[in-house]
């Protein structure tokens, strides 16, 4: 491998991220905050200056990459950009060593929203405006690699959104480029409606701001300790409406745009999505009412949509207390933890379109057991699929269920409780943000874990965010050999 393309690519974002850091240290600096505006004028001085190395000492004129190479360089700008974004939380004046500084950099670069800061109402407001800012960008950035890089991995079945293949009408799909260019304008437009939505219901201009950078990547980094229920309800619905619309595919708006409504209204995971937001809202406002929760039926839908969008789109914000719902709620919303939304949104965990691949192949074979001769093709939306893009499901799912079992036995020998442990796993690898349990629930902090499980934690926020086999096929020996030894083997 060519491992100069992915430290010129490193010094490339880093270069990016230490002008970022600038905002947050000049927001202090006016605060009167003056050790935590040095703290970050640290951390840009040393994250500029590593990236202004890395471009300077590996540019050339790089040919195209290979799939190897798009892999390994996926993965690796992911850990480096990582490691040099948690340099403000260590040298800010919070007491985090540099375990608690990656772990709070992984969750917010990989939009999970799990905080390892106890006390957000007394923190620095450039500290709050980092994590923000560390979750809008990590939203955008796994737009682009979802749309841009895993379809060309034919990773667990991405290849059905390439946007470089034809239909079989004859119309030519946008190139890749020009799709990824229209969905920053959206990501941008969202951002801003919603910052305006915002500042309408009476919220301050910071904490508006705040929440808008959290609530269009699905982040979850609240502000405040109380996450989202200190809010008027105006602006809990308006940020449910956000976050809804986030899980969507980013490109939804554009095709409204086009009119293109034969496409809207046939796209499988947009109504599997849409409607089991509204089953699980309607049963959800039920045993609300039923339990004697003492709300009335408009605060109990607000309640339930609000919680239901919020993990099924990994955003992590909450309006209550979820486990003082009762037993049936925390164990509905253990299960939405690694869910996800639709392909091609900011959301994480598995995503919607992956159950109803699994839907319609499983549909497929039970038929073949009642017509064994019958010709099936299982197709989305009207796209034929292939063996191949069941195998990548397939192997995904597989892949996820190990990482979840290793994961929860690991953090069963660390001294965990079970629904800690499960509730981590899930959160971590669905990049959710919101668990139960005594250790990391409503009522504790995932401050609370051992310096052991906050990495094993990170490690999970980095493989979910990044679909698994990015990262694994990197860790495969095969993967470092030449081309004509790696072909030599796999004969074997």
């Amino acid at each position: 491998m060519r491992m100069g393309i992915t430290f010129f690519v490193s010094g490339c974002i880093l270069l990016l991220f230490g002008a970022a850091m600038l905002f947050p240290a000049g927001l202090d600096w006016i605060d009167g905050t003056v050790n935590s505006a040095k703290a970050f004028g640290m951390s840009a001085l040393l994250t500029g200056f590593s990236g202004l190395l890395l471009l300077l000492t590996f540019y050339n004129k790089y040919e195209k990459l290979t799939v190897r190479e798009m892999y390994l360089t996926t993965s690796l700008v992911w850990l480096i950009v990582c490691a040099f974004c948690a340099l403000p939380f260590y040298f800010s004046p919070i007491p985090m060593n540099y375990t608690d500084s990656f772990f709070e950099s992984m969750s917010g670069l990989t939009t999970m929203g799990a905080s390892v800061i106890r006390d957000l109402d007394h923190a620095p407001r450039g500290i709050l405006l980092w994590r923000a800012i560390l979750q809008w960008i990590g939203g955008l950035g796994i737009i682009v690699i979802a749309l841009g890089i895993l379809p060309l991995l034919r990773i667990g079945g991405m290849q059905l959104f390439s946007m470089e293949s034809s239909d079989k009408s004859g119309k030519k799909m946008p190139k890749t480029q020009q799709v990824i260019a229209t969905m920053m304008i959206i990501y941008v437009i969202l951002t801003a409606l919603c910052l305006l939505c915002l500042i309408m219901t009476g919220m301050t201009p910071f904490n508006a701001l705040a929440f808008t950078l959290c609530t269009i990547p699905t982040g979850g980094f609240a502000p405040t300790n109380a996450s989202a229920a200190d809010l008027r309800a105006s602006s809990q619905w308006i940020i449910f409406f956000f976050m809804f619309v986030s899980g969507l595919p980013l490109l939804l708006p554009y095709s409204v745009l086009k009119k293109d409504w034969e496409q809207i209204r046939n796209d499988i995971q947009i109504k599997t999505y849409t409607l089991f937001v509204l089953i699980s809202g309607a049963v959800m406002t039920l045993w609300l009412m039923l339990t004697g929760r003492g709300v009335n039926v408009f605060d109990a839908a607000r309640h339930s949509l609000f919680n239901i969008v919020s993990v099924m789109t990994s955003s992590g914000f909450t309006t209550d207390n979820l486990e003082n719902w009762g037993a049936f709620p925390l164990v509905f919303f253990a299960f939405l933890l690694p869910v996800g939304a639709c392909s091609g949104s900011t959301s994480g965990g598995i995503k919607v379109f992956r159950f109803n691949i699994i839907y319609l192949f499983s549909l497929q074979y039970l038929r073949h057991k009642i017509l064994p001769h019958g010709v099936f093709i299982a197709k989305y939306n009207g796209r034929p699929l292939t063996e191949e893009i069941a195998a990548g499901v397939f192997v995904f799912f597989a892949i996820f269920l190990c990482s979840f079992l290793i994961t929860v036995l690991t953090m069963g020998m660390m001294g965990m409780d079970f629904m800690t442990s499960v509730s981590g796993a899930l959160s971590a690898l669905g990049n959710t943000g919101v668990a139960f349990g005594k250790v990391i629930g409503p009522s504790g902090s995932f401050a609370n874990l051992p310096v052991k499980a906050k990495w094993l934690m990170s490690a999970d926020m980095m493989l979910g965010r990044l679909e698994f086999i990015t990262v694994f096929v990197v860790l495969l020996p095969l993967a470092w050999r030449t081309e004509k030894n790696s072909v030599s083997e796999a004969a074997f």
